[in-house]
């Protein structure tokens, strides 16, 4: 079938979902369609702010899910939240922001996958679905503020939940792939203690995370680093591939080994995993790879190893 046809007719079902599914005026069609995708299981998303979020988009078009559970056009940030059974969770819980160069979200292989893996260990995973461009009109200093926003917002929302769902707030931090990779390492570099004079409780909260993932780290295909890191910056946890960006597409290794030195001079804890192989999709926990116990995809099991040592 083509893929645009298939794509028709999946919004076809998300219009035909039944009563429990269906859209409504604060439910966009696209969350129903995405769960129609995904399956059985799948959270239902919470807004990062009750009302419209800061430098809203009025107007904007409908966001748009396809046939592999990629978003397009988000104007409304959520998150997503899996939970591990209760007699399980460790307390961690990561927000993992997904990939697709600031234009999309790679939702099913980025957020779902990792809670496929990190769940069973008895981690949460908190799926960020922040603002993209299109139809944002802003140059790529401007997406890196507006999603700052967003992911900033979402570590303050998720700490504030933290004992309904079972969370240690000392130990909520961020991962990302690719442009999501570049959103979380620039909220490793941009964070305050919250706004105590806030009429809003959850801005009085702090936005630091306890540590931060850094996924085929990429920013525009650039080699140098534009992350200001502090003293107290998280400790942040590396994974590249020495085959990703090798012809002109994905991300240089020169990147995260750079803001590996970066962070050692500002003494603040880091480990640079380096594989041969997996190129730009490196982190992916794509079942078939951590079936087949593919390398890169036992990062879950560094990750977890490396912060019970911090």
């Amino acid at each position: 079938m083509h893929r645009t046809c298939g794509c028709l007719m999946l919004m076809l079902c998300g219009v035909m979902a039944n009563a429990q599914d269906a859209p409504t005026a604060s439910r966009p069609a696209s969350e129903a369609l995405l769960k129609k995708i995904l399956g059985a299981g799948t959270p239902e998303p919470i807004r990062l702010w009750e009302g419209e979020p800061p430098k809203f988009l009025k107007d904007g078009p409908a966001e748009e899910v396809d046939d592999h559970g990629r978003i397009k056009l988000v104007t409304v940030p959520t998150i997503s939240v899996y939970l591990p059974p209760a007699e399980k969770r460790t307390g961690q819980a990561i927000v993992v922001c997904a990939g697709g160069g600031y234009g999309g979200l790679d939702w099913r292989t980025h957020v779902v996958y990792a809670a496929d893996v990190f769940v069973p260990k008895g981690v949460a995973i908190i799926g960020l679905k922040y603002r993209l461009r299109p139809p944002h009109k802003v140059d790529n200093a401007g997406i890196q503020q507006l999603t700052l926003l967003d992911a900033q917002r979402a570590i303050r929302l998720v700490r504030s939940r933290a004992k309904e769902w079972g969370l240690d707030p000392q130990q909520i931090g961020i991962a990302g792939y690719s442009a999501g990779a570049n959103l979380a390492m620039n909220a490793a570099a941009n964070f305050d203690a919250g706004d105590p004079e806030s009429a809003d409780p959850i801005e009085r909260i702090s936005c630091r995370p306890d540590f931060a993932v850094g996924l085929a780290t990429w920013h525009w295909r650039q080699k140098e680093s534009p992350f200001t890191f502090r003293a107290d910056s998280p400790p942040v946890f590396l994974v590249h591939a020495t085959n990703d960006g090798i012809n002109g597409g994905g991300a240089p290794i020169e990147l995260p080994r750079e803001i590996e030195a970066d962070l050692t001079r500002l003494k603040v804890p880091v480990h640079f995993a380096v594989f041969d192989e997996g190129a730009h999709g490196v982190g992916n926990l794509i079942p078939q790879r951590v079936k087949n116990g593919f390398a890169p995809a036992k990062w879950p099991e560094l990750l977890l190893e490396w912060l019970k040592k911090k």
